[in-house]
């Protein structure tokens, strides 16, 4: 947004002999001061020193951006340009309001000459203020969680787990838990991630290779915590639960500046044979006179290993509230293993 604010800016033209002579440096900071509020900013003394040429016209253009401790811009970007050798005051200007509303601590003010005309763009002076009313960013209401320092945070700065950790996998044919973020937990939030499919599976890793930890609902916001590196997944907290979901089933809304790339620490999703009926599992894989015991049909079981052939998985199973293994033929059900996981030759 390019805007000229002549009633902002007091510009005072001092003469520096030639403008050829001037050195190729950023416009200089000649103790230019300023007061950052609730309601906006006001210039207290000092000026900008005008002491090179990025347009190519004489001329030095520079850049005035405010932003809350979210990174949400609050007032600009504010474009204008003066004459080199020139400087600028905002000292005894009427107070400038800011275009948003911030909504965390500090505020910050920016000034920056432009780059152009062979020169990078470089930073000339940062005010900073604050708001009363307004929380710091890092300070989130009850029921949320945040990230500072490599680790998972609540509220009050407990530490929850190591950045990256997620809730537990859901075990087989255990239904997944489902979680709504309260309102209270979404209110000043920088931004959200809307669910933009039903039944949103959130995931222990970036990834559909990893274990299911629990599934949201279709028009959910997520709080976001954190992202992988190409931003294809994000880490979000629904109520209790913290996993991945997918990008391409979210919708952003708000300001993402601040979200760290997180490394995933998931868990694959083991192999699992889908068993179609009632059936006896055996203690080698072949058909013998006693069964281990009889599992039933309809449901999921751990592979833990096969065959040299792979027609048959030794699978692990609860019989009588005791953890036990046995072999069911390959014919028994269907494999599913979609982390690619190797499944070991556990017989001969």
């Amino acid at each position: 947004m390019i805007r000229r604010s002549w009633m902002v800016i007091c510009v005072m033209l001092v003469a520096l002999g030639s403008v050829g002579a001037l050195p190729a440096l950023a416009g200089s900071d000649s103790g230019a001061t300023f007061t950052l509020d609730c309601d906006g900013f006001a210039g207290t003394g000092g000026s900008v020193l005008l002491t090179r040429d990025n347009t190519g016209k004489s001329r030095e253009s520079f850049v005035i951006t405010a932003t809350d401790g979210a990174g949400n811009v609050i007032y600009g970007p504010l474009v204008d340009a003066f004459f080199v050798g020139g400087s600028v005051s905002w000292a005894g200007s009427a107070p400038v309001k800011w275009e948003r509303a911030p909504q965390y601590n500090p505020l910050a003010l920016r000034i920056t000459s432009r780059a152009g005309n062979g020169l990078d763009e470089e930073l000339i002076l940062t005010a900073f203020g604050a708001c009363e009313d307004l929380p710091a960013y890092d300070i989130l209401p009850a029921g949320a969680f945040r990230v500072e320092a490599g680790k998972l945070l609540d509220a009050l700065g407990n530490f929850i787990a190591p950045l990256g950790a997620t809730s537990p996998s859901v075990p087989p044919n255990a239904t997944p838990p489902r979680a709504v973020n309260p309102p209270e937990a979404l209110q000043g939030q920088p931004g959200v991630a809307i669910v933009n499919t039903d039944n949103l599976s959130l995931r222990s890793g970036d990834g559909p290779q990893y274990s299911l930890v629990g599934v949201v609902d279709g028009g959910q916001r997520l709080i976001v915590l954190g992202r992988n590196a190409n931003a294809s997944w994000w880490y979000v907290q629904a109520g209790d639960l913290v996993g991945w979901a997918r990008a391409q089933f979210l919708i952003l809304r708000g300001n993402f500046t601040r979200v760290p790339v997180v490394e995933a620490q998931g868990e694959l999703t083991q192999p699992r044979l889908f068993v179609y009926l009632t059936q006896p599992i055996y203690p080698a894989p072949k058909v013998s006179d006693q069964p281990v015991c009889v599992v039933a049909g309809n449901q999921e079981y751990l592979v833990e290993g096969r065959n040299a052939g792979g027609t048959w998985f030794e699978i692990q199973a609860t019989c009588d509230e005791v953890l036990v293994k046995g072999w069911l033929s390959a014919e028994s059900g269907a494999l599913r293993n979609p982390s690619g996981v190797r499944i070991p030759v556990t017989t001969n």
